[in-house]
């Protein structure tokens, strides 16, 4: 079945043109206002100048039919230094205009950029996991990128053809007001083909948002350098490559049939449109030869009319390549309006906690037909090292992303020190969160630990002292820039770690947010046995105080927590100390033995 194509109306473009403008305004006002001032002097300038044709063509009717002689020239000669001056300042005030346009139109680019950018930086995590809100997003990315300088130049041409169609109907209202509602209706058809290409390209484009977005995925594994070994190493470009070019296919057979079936309306409406105004022709070519409009109305009129017609064209033509641009900019506006506040700056240190309890906490994926987590109890102390263990997919990582505030429970409560906890971005103050699959920003290596509380200035010596607590302050030392050195070979000057360099580098990055939450999910995956022994033998001696809970396959490391919770399909099936747990002979022994097994068999006899 078709997906149901979005109903776009005229109140929708009135609407998309209203946040244009505001944006537009919000963007650069003086450029605004330069550019509506630059457009209504000309058009004031062409109504002064169908008026003075008007003039002369009538100082030559009356000169010709009152003396029967020729034409006295010099009559003529200031009235035509005038249209010429006219006509140049004309084209200086185009000129002017395009100039301030450019610059209105590269502010505009950038605060609407700005606001998707934003947008998307204050959005909760959970939205990230929801299909619709990355189609939402991709089509506001679509639009900031791509749109918002056509919008503006859209509107400006706009504001000049309404100016002139207002200029020149004020000369038909004195001249030859009865062509003014022929040369309109003539109009009507160009701009009803323009409309049904604007909905159709805008349709189009809405269901491609997720063919756009694998098509990116898809130029992301083919053009990035983490990607590229792998990619190389099973030989995989060709194929990647003709699957971007299948997805870039469909669009292309849309779009060419689009064309195809719009063009032809197109034409059939231009020949309308130009049957329209050569009936406007002759009609006034009757009513001069019966003496019913002089000569002089009827010229400036129909020069005029040309005019108009011009603008009428050009206007259609405009609506035709970027008239969906305004329902574009419609997604972009929607996208940002729904986007959360960004949460205020806190500069304070966050406060312990003594207990943080997860209570019959329950969590569903968006689109999910099941729960991830049922009815999850979980308690947590000051001081305390907390281990989580179970197999993949038993909702380690999801639990801890609720107990950091990064997820809302869809059921159950946390509660922190026997009060609800409901502010989500409390708990992320108070949290400081090593992810398995951490992301490696290829900044200078000051900037990848400082990012670890970026409310505050940039601390170097706790900078320092964050990497010697991981390990990794004689690495960053030798770096030809020490702590300034950029990570990533892509950029001038720059270099690159290795997998447990960059682990040891997130973990300082924990360090220097100095919270006393702190959350390592798979923290040692990356690092060799022996940098994995020295940071867990030192890790209560590191965190002292703080409330640990560690996520791990590797049941060494776990053995010495507090308290151990094995989670089975979203369930906490056992816990207690490792001690217990081996005793009780359940889940926790059979994975640990499981995995001591594989160390023994490997021993020598």
């Amino acid at each position: 079945m078709d997906p149901v194509k979005p109903r776009l109306t005229v109140r929708d473009m009135c609407m998309a043109a209203v946040h244009a403008v505001r944006a537009s305004w919000t963007a650069d006002r003086r450029g605004v206002l330069t550019v509506v001032g630059l457009q209504l002097t000309t058009a004031v300038g062409l109504a002064g100048a169908l008026l003075l044709l008007r003039g002369m063509v009538n100082d030559v009717m009356t000169s010709v039919d009152g003396s029967g002689t020729g034409v006295d020239l010099g009559r003529l000669i200031p009235g035509v230094i005038v249209l010429v001056a006219l006509g140049a300042a004309g084209g200086i005030l185009q000129m002017l205009s395009g100039v301030r346009q450019q610059i209105l139109t590269d502010r505009v680019d950038r605060h609407v950029i700005s606001l998707v950018l934003g947008t998307a930086a204050h959005t909760g995590l959970l939205e990230f996991e929801d299909p619709d809100f990355h189609d939402r997003l991709q089509r506001a990315v679509h639009a900031s990128r791509r749109n918002p300088a056509m919008v503006v130049m859209m509107l400006v041409e706009m504001l000049q053809a309404a100016l002139t169609v207002l200029a020149i109907a004020g000369v038909f209202i004195t001249i030859a007001w009865w062509l003014l509602p022929l040369a309109t209706l003539s109009a009507l058809p160009l701009f009803k083909a323009a409309k049904d290409r604007r909905n159709a390209v805008y349709a189009m484009h809405h269901s491609l948002a997720e063919n756009h977005r694998r098509r990116q995925y898809l130029e992301q594994l083919l053009t990035c350098r983490d990607e590229a070994k792998e990619i190389r190493a099973l030989n995989l470009g060709a194929t990647l490559h003709a699957r971007w070019d299948t997805e870039y296919a469909q669009e292309l057979t849309g779009m060419t049939r689009l064309i195809r079936t719009h063009a032809g309306r197109e034409i059939r409406a231009k020949l309308l449109s130009s049957a329209l105004i050569l009936g406007v022709i002759a009609s006034v070519w009757t009513l001069v030869n019966t003496g019913m409009v002089s000569l002089a109305a009827a010229s400036t009129g129909l020069a005029g009319l040309w005019l108009l017609s011009s603008r009428i064209g050009s206007a259609s033509q405009m609506l035709n390549s970027v008239g969906q641009t305004l329902y574009f900019f419609k997604d972009l506006h929607n996208f940002a309006a729904a986007g959360a506040e960004p949460p205020p700056a806190l500069t304070e240190p966050a406060s312990p906690f003594r207990t943080l309890r997860a209570r019959g906490v329950t969590f569903t994926y968006p689109g999910a037909a099941r729960p991830t987590l049922h009815g999850v109890d979980i308690s947590l102390h000051q001081g305390e090292i907390i281990a989580l263990v179970g197999a993949n997919g038993s909702g380690k990582t999801t639990l801890a992303k609720i107990l950091a505030g990064l997820y809302a429970p869809t059921g159950g409560t946390l509660v922190r020190d026997g009060d609800p906890a409901t502010d989500l971005y409390q708990l992320r103050h108070g949290c400081a969160v090593v992810f398995q699959d951490f992301v490696r920003y290829k900044l200078t290596a000051h900037d990848n630990i400082a990012f670890g509380r970026i409310d505050d200035q940039p601390d170097d010596s706790r900078i320092g002292h964050a990497a010697e607590a991981a390990g990794v302050s004689a690495l960053l030392e030798s770096l030809p820039n020490g702590y300034h050195t950029v990570l990533g070979r892509e950029f001038t000057d720059g270099t690159d770690l290795s997998g447990g360099q960059w682990q040891k580098l997130a973990i300082a990055r924990a360090f220097y947010r100095d919270a006393p939450f702190v959350i390592l999910d798979e923290p040692t995956a990356a690092l060799d046995p022996q940098a994995e022994a020295d940071l867990f033998a030192r890790i209560r001696h590191l965190f002292a105080g703080r409330t640990v809970l560690l996520i791990s396959h590797r049941f060494s490391s776990v053995r010495s927590a507090d308290r151990i919770y094995v989670l089975d399909s979203g369930r906490v099936i056992e816990h207690g100390t490792h001690t217990e747990l081996m005793r009780t002979q359940g889940r926790y022994a059979e994975l640990f033995l499981t995995q001591a097994a594989g160390y023994l068999d490997a021993a020598p006899a």
